[in-house]
């Protein structure tokens, strides 16, 4: 299994980092924001709900659901940079008040215990070792009852040695080495302690020109098809990882999996 971390260029870039940062998306979890719904709702998101959002990235989530639910979120994130984006995006939407950002780690979150009614996550797990302390903490900021929810990339079928160097040499996702099966994830929250787990299981799928409309809105979709179109280094890369995830998509799905403290 490879363990080497990918080059710094276009070409060799990590897949997160070439789809935020070549290709310009602001929504790159699993599913968009349909699935950034059924995790809400799964959570029993209303206005009355206070929710820590854990690894909010460039803030584009908090957002949404604070609009969408008019919940009150709070959103971590260990990259000042992204935090910096995130605040800046909060102001120009008018949300400074009910929305707020602040540099911290999934591991120590920086709150006291049992201060949100809602703690929910996407596309973090992967990122950490350490997957059961950041589930604890999850835990620990989350008030008696309240729900829990995680959205992240999951194996449909055991992943071979020979699969998982493909999924880093040819995507370049050196973080997919960190997915789990669906029931090894759900296996792993039971563990924690989660409670009431529920878990909804989906393809991954290619998102097609609809779904980036939805996710990015109008100018941000024609900023990214204009880079497609007028870069064929970001082309040609695109085709190769479109071609992959549909020749093995018998690989590739993701869950939301939802339960209480």
């Amino acid at each position: 299994m490879s363990e080497k971390r990918c080059e710094c260029t276009l070409e060799g870039c990590d897949i997160f980092d070439f789809m935020a940062n070549h290709v310009g998306m602001t929504v790159i979890h699993p599913g968009g924001f349909a699935a950034t719904r059924r995790l809400a709702e799964s959570c029993h998101l209303d206005s009355s709900t206070r929710v820590v959002d854990i690894a909010c990235g460039k803030g584009t989530s908090a957002v949404y659901l604070a609009e969408r639910y008019g919940c009150e979120v709070a959103g971590i994130d260990i990259s000042d940079d992204l935090v910096g984006q995130a605040t800046t995006l909060a102001k120009r939407k008018g949300l400074t008040g009910r929305v707020t950002f602040r540099v911290g780690d999934a591991l120590q979150l920086p709150f006291p215990d049992n201060e949100f009614d809602v703690a929910v996550s996407q596309a973090m797990l992967v990122l950490v070792a350490d997957k059961r302390k950041a589930i604890l903490e999850a835990l620990r900021v989350t008030k008696p009852g309240g729900h829990l929810g995680w959205l992240e990339l999951s194996w449909k079928k055991p992943p071979t040695v020979d699969f998982l160097d493909a999924v880093s040499k040819v995507l370049c996702a050196y973080c997919m080495q960190n997915v789990h099966t669906f029931q090894g994830w759900e296996d792993l929250f039971r563990e924690a302690g989660v409670k009431q787990l529920a878990v909804q299981n989906f393809d991954l799928g290619n998102a097609g020109l609809r779904s980036m409309l939805a996710d990015e809105g109008l100018v941000n979709t024609s900023k990214v098809m204009s880079r497609y179109l007028t870069n064929n280094r970001i082309r040609k890369r695109m085709r190769t990882m479109s071609r992959f995830f549909r020749e093995h998509a018998d690989h590739f799905g993701y869950g939301v999996y939802a339960g209480t403290k």
